[in-house]
């Protein structure tokens, strides 16, 4: 079961070197510390780059919406006039 883990089927995530402390002879403890440090690294890039994107989407619903709001107020002017 260690050795599998490195040839997972998607090649983006990093390899968390079960296979290499096997190999070393380093007790199960350090390869779950290991483990559970690439996954927290993992895990924080991951939600930095969601947050990102989250801003970003919530800036354009800002202007869109203030876009709308726009043309809604001068659709309203237009037809006071007539």
């Amino acid at each position: 079961m260690l050795g599998r883990r490195g040839s997972s089927s998607k090649p983006h995530e990093p390899s968390t070197g079960a296979a290499v402390t096997a190999e070393n002879g380093q007790g199960q403890g350090a390869n779950v510390s290991q483990f559970i440090t690439q996954l927290d690294e993992s895990v924080t890039k991951r939600l930095h780059r969601m947050n990102q994107r989250l801003r970003q989407l919530e800036q354009q619903m800002e202007t869109l919406e203030a876009d709308v709001a726009k043309a809604s107020g001068d659709s309203e002017i237009l037809e006071g006039r007539s």
